[in-house]
Formats: C-alpha cells, sequence, structure tokens
C-alpha cells in the first residue's frame, strides 16, 4: 500500500516557493552590489563583488532547475501521481505487504518528466520548452560536479527564473506572485511591511534592466524603447518615505500624440492623465496625474516660485520675504507651505501673492500670508525678527487682501 501519495498542488507550490527563494537570492546580491559596489563605478571591486557571490548564485540557479521538476511533476500528477514512479521492478518489496511512502519509492528520472508530461497532459509543452529545460538541467549538472566550473550573472539568473515562470507556473503572473511572497516575508509576519510594494516595484524594474527588449516585451509587455513614466496608482499604494523613488514603469499603450491612458506593467491599472507642460523649469515632461509630473514626480502646486516684471527683486534696495500659502486640511485645519522671495518692497511682495493666487498651477492654495524677513530663521526665531504685512484670501473665487493680519500663526501651526 501506498501512503503519503503527493497533491498536485503540493508539488505546484513547492515549485513557486523554489523559484521565489532563487529570485530572492539573486536580487539580494544584486542589491548588495549596488548600496556596496555599484554606486562607485570601481570595475575591479565589481568583478571581485560577483566572483565572491558566485556559490549563492550556482545555488540560485540549482533552485530553477529542481523548481522546473517539481512544477512538470505537478501537472503529471494531475493526470496520476503514480506516473511519477520510476519501474515497478526496482520497487522495495514491502510495497506490496505494508505501508510504503510515496517517496521512498524510486521516481521517473528528470530527464523523462517532458516525454511523460507530453504524452499524458494537454497541451504539450513546446520543443522550445524542452530545449531549455535540457539547457537548465545540463548547467545544474555542471554546477554539481563543477567541471567545468559554471559562473552566472544576476542577470542570467533572473531571466531563466522568469522564463521557467512563464513556462510552468503562468497561471498567476509573476509580479502577483511577488507581492504574496513578499506579504508573507519574515518582516511582514510583524507588520513590518511598508517597503512590500516598493520592492516588488524596484524588483521588476530590476529584471528588465536585465532583459533584451523583445524579452522584455514578452515577460512584462514592457517596452524599454519606449518612454515610461510614473505610476500614480503604485504611487498612491506605496507609502511616501518609500515612493520618492518608485521606478518608471508606466507606459502609454498607443504611440499617438496626446495620447492621455498610461498603463502599468506591475499593478495593470490604467490611469487617464493630461498632457500639460511641467511648470518646473528644469523638467521637459507634459504627464501629469494627481497634480503631480509623472516624469519628475515633483507636486504642480508647490512649485511656488512663479514669474514675475522682469525688475522683481533686482532693484538696488530688496527686501526678504516669506510667503505661507494655505489651504483647508480634509478633516480640520489648514495645511501651509512656505517660499522665501526677494522684493524690492512691501508692495512688490503684496503683488506676488496676489499674482501666485491667480496662477493656474496654485488654485488649490486658498490663502497666502506675507511676512518681512528680517533676521533669523522664521519661523523659528524671534517674533521680532518678521513683520506680518497681511494675508490674501480667496472666497468664492474672489480675492481680498487683509491687511496687518495673517492666518498662518507660527506658535499655534508650528514650523513650515
Amino acid at each position: 500500500m501506498i501512503i503519503d501519495v503527493p497533491t498536485p498542488d503540493e508539488f505546484h507550490d513547492a515549485g513557486v516557493n523554489q523559484l521565489y527563494l532563487a529570485w530572492k537570492i539573486t536580487m539580494d546580491a544584486h542589491d548588495a552590489w549596488s548600496i556596496g559596489v555599484g554606486a562607485s563605478g570601481d570595475a575591479e571591486a565589481t568583478d571581485d563583488y560577483w566572483r565572491s557571490v558566485q556559490p549563492a548564485l550556482s545555488n540560485a540557479y540549482s533552485l530553477i532547475q529542481q523548481a522546473m521538476e517539481l512544477g512538470l511533476k505537478g501537472r503529471i500528477a494531475r493526470v496520476s501521481p503514480y506516473l511519477l514512479l520510476g519501474d515497478p521492478a526496482d520497487w522495495s518489496p514491502k510495497a506490496a505487504k505494508g505501508a510504503t511512502s510515496f517517496g521512498e519509492l524510486p521516481s521517473l528520472e528528470a530527464s523523462k518528466l517532458v516525454a511523460v508530461h507530453n504524452s499524458v497532459a494537454d497541451p504539450p509543452l513546446d520543443p522550445a520548452f524542452n530545449t531549455f529545460w535540457t539547457a537548465v538541467r545540463k548547467d545544474r549538472n555542471r554546477i554539481m560536479h563543477s567541471a567545468p566550473r559554471v559562473t552566472f550573472t544576476a542577470g542570467e539568473v533572473t531571466r531563466t527564473i522568469l522564463m521557467a515562470a512563464n513556462a510552468l507556473f503562468a497561471e498567476t503572473s509573476w509580479v502577483d506572485r511577488l507581492f504574496a511572497m513578499e506579504g508573507e516575508s519574515k518582516f511582514a509576519i510583524f507588520g513590518l511591511d511598508d517597503h512590500v510594494y516598493s520592492a516588488v516595484v524596484g524588483q521588476v524594474a530590476c529584471a528588465i534592466e536585465f532583459l533584451t527588449p523583445a524579452e522584455a516585451i514578452d515577460l512584462f509587455g514592457f517596452n524599454p524603447r519606449q518612454h515610461a513614466y510614473l505610476c500614480p496608482a503604485c504611487f498612491e499604494a506605496t507609502p511616501y518615505d518609500y515612493a520618492v523613488d518608485l521606478p518608471k514603469l508606466a507606459q502609454f499603450a498607443a504611440k499617438v500624440p496626446g495620447e492621455t491612458e498610461l498603463s502599468c506593467v506591475v499593478c495593470q491599472t490604467t490611469t487617464d492623465v493630461s498632457r500639460d507642460e511641467c511648470v518646473y523649469p528644469e523638467c521637459v515632461g507634459n504627464v501629469i496625474a494627481m497634480e503631480r509630473c509623472l516624469t519628475c514626480y515633483q507636486l504642480q502646486d508647490e512649485h511656488l516660485k512663479i514669474d514675475g516684471p522682469p525688475n522683481d527683486g533686482q532693484g538696488d534696495t530688496v527686501y526678504g520675504y516669506d510667503f505661507i500659502f494655505g489651504r483647508p486640511r480634509e478633516r480640520s485645519g489648514r495645511t501651509f507651505l512656505k517660499h522665501y522671495q526677494r522684493e524690492d518692497s512691501d508692495d512688490g511682495a503684496i503683488a506676488f501673492g496676489k499674482r501666485a493666487l491667480t496662477t493656474p498651477h496654485l488654485a488649490s492654495w486658498t490663502s497666502v500670508s506675507i511676512y518681512e524677513h528680517q533676521s533669523g530663521i522664521f519661523p523659528f526665531g524671534d517674533k521680532a525678527r518678521v513683520r506680518p504685512l497681511g494675508h490674501w484670501l480667496r472666497q468664492e473665487g474672489t480675492l481680498s487682501w487683509h491687511k496687518d493680519v495673517t492666518l498662518y500663526d507660527p506658535v499655534h501651526d508650528g514650523p513650515v
């Protein structure tokens, strides 16, 4: 009696776990290189580093072969797990006399798995897979026997992982698997999961860099030859401290001037964007969503330095002013943002404040309090060091000036 017969899902899940472990080893090796060596550009140090991690990359490559073997076995087991057993003539005699665990019996040789699969499963695997499988097995055997010694790059291992996942575990996208696996990591278990989203996006971007353009299109639907932008949905899903460095992995599906539907290869979200020019002079971007430029990542309504008359702040005598922009918060209170600028006079400062609140990209701000910045560091310094001029307030589309009174109070509202 054969007992402990594994299920197809057990083979499949074990294969996915092996593949993910190979992925983690490879990504960790690349991250360590990026942090410790990559930024320096030291070619000799780079070569030394990759030689030092060859054992880890070899282990990762061996795990790929094991994962593929488990994936093939899972598919065959859906027809019958007993097809995975070797020649009955080699079975232990006790199998016919008592309980024998499935794992104690001889198993089908790995070299025969594809042939058996294609004999019983529909659809069969194509010849290209058999070529790929044979190459992986040969490299793994060379690792085990160390003759001749095999060397791997992180790119080669990553490419092999993705091809294996696409061939044998494609019922769920590799990106979705990464989210699930990272979400169940040893850190996330303890609630330390703020990094998960940015980690997955970063890993996908890293993998794409390893691929040829054709491979990137085939495996991720990403075209490295096209412009890419920050995905607004990914940015919103990521805690801010991790979101500021998110790679650009959203692209326009159609190469049409003025196209507005931006699709992300990570979250699969399509966002309708505007094609307005970024307000930051140094940025050439023209793809905006949620008031953020998806090229330079800057919020449009935080660019407070606007053009004015040619001689503004250029006279023989100029003064420094703090402009504290304000708007209501969603729940209560107000949000403030400070801008420092030099002007020729109080009238020039007041005119700038009015001009700012009538600038289209600053429409979200409803007030600007103006102080002459006399000395010290406002608002941390002594109150005597600043002189309030007043504030502009926009209500129902109308601007009004309120002299000597400011909506921003550094004592009550805190520093900005």
